[in-house]
C-alpha cells in the first residue's frame, strides 16, 4: 500500500498522526507529512478518521 497526503486540502489538524505517529507527522508548516509512504495498518485508519479526505491509500 502507497500513503499520501494532499497538502492543498490538508488543515494540519493532526488527527492522522494521532492515529498513525509511525507513517504521519506534523511538518513545520502545520501540514501532515507521510514518514513511511509504504504504509503501515493504521494509515488506513487514519484516511477514513481525516475531516478533510486528504489521505489516500491506494
Amino acid at each position: 500500500m502507497v500513503v499520501k497526503v494532499d497538502e492543498e486540502t490538508c488543515i494540519g489538524c493532526g488527527v492522522c498522526e494521532s492515529i498513525c505517529p509511525e507513517v504521519f507527522q506534523m511538518g513545520d508548516d502545520g501540514k501532515a507529512k507521510v514518514l513511511k509512504p509504504e504504509g503501515a495498518d493504521c494509515a488506513q485508519e487514519a484516511a477514513d478518521a481525516c475531516p478533510t479526505g486528504s489521505i489516500t491509500v491506494e
